[in-house]
């Protein structure tokens, strides 16, 4: 593995070259100091061109002499053409971890923040590092300091990638790590299929399960330094709170996931990254989702099994008991429609409590029905259950918001059924949990004679 540094040869990116040197010795990598020759920047003359590729060698080979006194394996490469393009191939090439970029960059303006480190970022199969405060970073890698971090969080893979990276960088040495998810109060409690609260925009109900989610997204972290989730309500942009809590913290480097969207697609969704990058007081390392450095084996815990009661909703609930471990949960869960003069309610919300001794018989023959679908070696299997019923005008919305609610790891989920439940199935819920959840799914598929 290596790292690749962009050089112009200017005094800022004479100090970049330190950082970068420094984490190069820090993870015991090839650091390749790289200046591009752009096209044009000779005036079209052959001999002016011959000259600057000559003053170019000697600058180059100089700079690289200067960091290898600090006991970094350096290779310094000139290259001609567009220096995005020419830095992104020399990172392929050499199979580099990193590539760091000057905040200034080269004087060309392509070089340019809103340019160059862009295109890099957009297009670079492996995380870009743009250096607007190096002296943090440099003293890090030296093992001089702790690094205070901001990590940009939220349920994506790109967000993922960077978690990674996170983990990594914690493994070189000390870092303070603040995971911020910006959010919108309405998207929280529609996710966990919660009520809104009229006095304030987040329940603590739906805080506590997005702070939950959270934390297990960011796993275990390797290494030394506190580790904390950070809560943003709000109907700003999520760039835009980042930012403003990099300037608050005063953090030495902020990590964005990037999804590398272009075209239409950029300029619909937006870009958290870009926004960032441009817009951020610290040093910013861009991960893209091709960049995961880990790859782990997931843990089934709870497994979430919807049925309406029927026999093929039952035999989904067999399979759910398969799945899930000793020690594991199955939550079994049955959606009712709302009730009547409840056209405000959403999906997937608790029923509430019966006020009459009709509903309440109704009530517990559901219960026993439910419970009775529990096989009898569940227990001697360490296997909990837990009994669901709740209310929904959508049954796909009311499985994926059960399912993000009880933090479930696995959905199975029966299709083909005649009535209720099952029937809703066979047409078009599943499909929808499929598109929609964020949860993996188990399908159970009717017996031939079915």
């Amino acid at each position: 593995m290596a790292i690749v540094f962009g050089t112009d040869f200017s005094e800022h990116a004479a100090v970049a070259a330190l950082a970068a040197a420094a984490l190069a010795r820090r993870t015991g990598e090839v650091l390749h100091l790289a200046h591009v020759v752009e096209y044009g920047s000779s005036g079209g003359s052959a001999s002016l061109l011959e000259a600057v590729r000559r003053e170019a060698t000697a600058r180059l080979e100089q700079q690289a002499q200067e960091l290898r006194r600090r006991e970094v394996s350096v290779t310094p490469h000139l290259l001609d053409g567009a220096p995005d393009e020419v830095l992104v191939e020399l990172a392929s090439q050499v199979h580099a971890s990193l590539i760091v970029l000057s905040h200034h960059g080269q004087r060309a303006p392509r070089w340019r923040i809103g340019s160059v480190a862009d295109q890099v970022v957009q297009s670079a199969r492996c995380p870009v590092l743009v250096l607007k405060a190096p002296q943090p970073i440099e003293s890090w890698a030296r093992g001089e300091r702790s690094l205070r971090l901001l990590l940009g969080l939220n349920f994506s893979g790109p967000s993922d990638a960077a978690v990674a990276w996170v983990r990594r960088l914690r493994t070189l040495g000390p870092c303070e790590v603040m995971a911020a998810h910006h959010f919108w109060g309405a998207d929280a409690h529609a996710r966990y299929g919660m009520p809104p609260s009229p006095s304030t925009d987040v329940t603590p109900e739906a805080e506590q399960a997005l702070r939950r989610d959270l934390t297990a997204r960011l796993g275990a972290m390797p290494g030394s330094g506190s580790v904390w989730v950070h809560l943003e309500p709000g109907l700003g942009r999520p760039s835009e709170s980042l930012v403003q809590l990099a300037r608050k913290e005063a953090v030495d480097l902020v990590v964005v996931g990037t999804h590398q969207r272009s075209g239409t697609s950029k300029w619909w969704h937006g870009s958290v990254s870009q926004n960032v990058l441009h817009h951020s007081p610290s040093s910013v390392l861009c991960v893209p989702v091709s960049a995961a450095v880990t790859r782990t084996i997931p843990h089934v815990r709870r497994v979430l099994a919807p049925t309406d009661l029927s026999e093929l909703g039952s035999t989904g609930v067999r399979h759910a008991y398969a799945l899930a471990p000793a020690g594991g949960t199955v939550y079994l869960l049955h959606v009712l429609p709302p009730p009547q003069g409840s056209a405000s309610v959403a999906s997937g919300y608790a029923l509430p409590e019966p006020t009459s001794s009709q509903e309440r018989a109704e009530r517990e023959q559901l219960l026993a029905e439910l419970r009775a679908l529990i096989p009898p070696e569940a227990t001697a299997r360490g296997i909990t259950t837990r009994v669901e019923i709740i209310t929904g005008r959508k049954v796909s919305e009311a499985i994926c918001q059960a399912a993000e609610r009880l933090d479930c790891d696995v959905i199975c989920l029966a299709t083909h059924g005649r009535s209720g439940l099952t029937r809703a199935l066979a047409g078009s819920v599943a499909q929808e949990v499929l598109l929609h959840g964020t949860r993996p799914m188990f399908i159970v598929r009717p017996s031939q004679d079915a």
